[in-house]
């Protein structure tokens, strides 16, 4: 176990002070920004809310939980970036600078290098989903002058919690990639490949089949369809669990209120799919990473 924190500490230590781990907090922070400013803009110019406002502001009341809700979207496309970012170079950037070899040469065992480097990206993933989400929520608490409900606290919380998850999966995917391609760059090019199908060739694939089928006539299967598809991707899964706990939110047509713990219960399956997938990516990772010959 002292190992591993070794290892880890080390990792960590790595990734939060390269340029990288900055430049992605400030591209993904900035991404988040501009679908709030547009939720601003929206709920001022839809005038009535079925909210009742706040006194002293011209906020309607759960304005940081609509906010959630609007961004769910957007931080379900954009936030595997930084698990992939944080992957892509996980062994094969190792092995190009020389510097695996050099590890593999001290007293440790293989496992305890990737279990060390799993546990780092972590760390350094849960880092960074804190201060995009506190920045977000602090900006909007700060200029709008909006006080969130406890309710609200605990669903973003739990939202922003298994959005961890979310992007580990990304990394655990990039970080498969990184251990069994050699070259950093097909490795890079590779899990940006990945991410683009989850995000956005599958759900475009799924709708147009959905699309294809719904033209013959059978339009009451369209979402069955569209969904069954695009529940290959993370994504889908990640985007139920965000309906599920921010659903109430919605300005127009919310999700019937239900209780947190309900909510949760509602967004088992997804959370499970999740955790099944990204413990997978790791054993695969593990298995590849013990296995191979370092030269």
């Amino acid at each position: 176990m002292a190992g591993i924190l070794s290892i880890a500490s080390r990792e960590f230590s790595d990734m939060v002070r390269s340029k990288r781990f900055l430049v992605l907090i400030v591209i993904f922070t900035l991404v988040m920004i501009i679908p709030l400013v547009q939720t601003y803009v929206q709920v001022i110019r839809s005038g009535a809310t079925p909210y009742p406002d706040i006194p002293g502001t011209s906020m309607p009341r759960r304005f940081l939980g609509t906010i959630g809700y609007m961004l769910a979207g957007t931080f379900a496309a954009f936030a595997p970036i930084i698990g992939v970012g944080l992957g892509c170079d996980a062994i094969s950037g190792e092995r190009e600078k020389g510097t695996l070899k050099i590890i593999m040469a001290q007293p440790i065992y293989r496992d305890t290098v990737i279990n060390g480097k799993f546990v780092a990206a972590t760390s350094a993933v849960s880092l960074a989903i804190l201060i995009t989400s506190l920045g977000i929520v602090g900006l909007s608490t700060i200029l709008l002058g909006v006080t969130p409900t406890v309710e609200e606290t605990l669903r973003i919380g739990l939202y922003f919690a298994f959005s961890i998850l979310f992007t580990m999966t990304f990394y655990g995917l990039a970080a498969f990639i990184s251990t069994i391609i050699k070259k950093t760059s097909l490795s890079v090019i590779l899990s940006i490949g990945m991410w683009a199908v989850f995000a956005f060739v599958i759900p475009m694939i799924a709708s147009m089949i959905a699309m294809a089928i719904a033209y013959g006539g059978d339009w009451s299967n369209y979402t069955a369809t569209f969904e069954t598809i695009y529940s290959l991707s993370p994504n889908y899964h990640f985007t139920k669990i965000g309906e599920h706990l921010l659903g109430t939110y919605r300005l127009w047509d919310p999700v019937q209120e239900t209780s947190i713990v309900s909510s949760l219960m509602y967004a088992g399956p997804n959370i499970l799919v999740l955790a099944i997938v990204t413990t997978l990516f790791f054993i695969a990772s593990y298995v590849t990473f013990t296995r191979q010959e370092i030269r």
